[in-house]
């Protein structure tokens, strides 16, 4: 399995036009708007179901995000989605779902930084399953934004 590290590489050659965690303050803190913090730290000891990962586009443009789930040194899913305008959205699915984890999703858009979250960020303690969705707002900005329960 490609490491962080290899994400980074891969992600910066791939492709010019990948997708990031933009929603994220410069401090590393959750927005007002109630997005994921930037996990720039590996204190990630929380573990969570991660039972849904979903990206959509509310923009009237185009995009194209790039999107990596991490599970303690392992990567679990590299993938880059087309997202067309207005609404376009996709699911994701992958080997997360079989089991709690400790989750870290690595997401880009277009050609901006790579930026990391941890899907547990602003979540209570006790939760056991984690509900997240990377998307580019009306205003063509990147969010990342994450909910306790994964009930129908």
């Amino acid at each position: 399995m490609p490491t962080r590290r290899h994400l980074l590489a891969a992600a910066g050659v791939a492709t010019a036009s990948a997708g990031c965690l933009g929603v994220l303050g410069d401090d590393g803190e959750p927005n007002a708007e109630g997005s994921i913090a930037d996990a720039a730290d590996d204190d990630d000891t929380q573990t969570v179901e991660l039972g849904e990962l979903s990206v959509q586009n509310n923009h009237e443009e185009s995009h194209q995000v790039q999107l990596a789930v991490e599970a303690g040194d392992g990567m679990l899913h590299l993938g880059t989605y087309q997202l067309e305008s207005g609404g376009s959205s996709t699911t994701i699915e992958g080997e997360w779902n079989d089991e709690p984890g400790a989750y870290r999703i690595h997401a880009r858009l277009d050609d901006g930084e790579i930026r990391t979250a941890s899907v547990t960020d602003g979540v209570n303690e006790g939760a056991e399953c984690v509900r997240v969705l990377v998307r580019v707002d009306n205003e063509g900005a990147l969010a990342v934004w994450n909910g306790a329960g994964c009930e129908s």
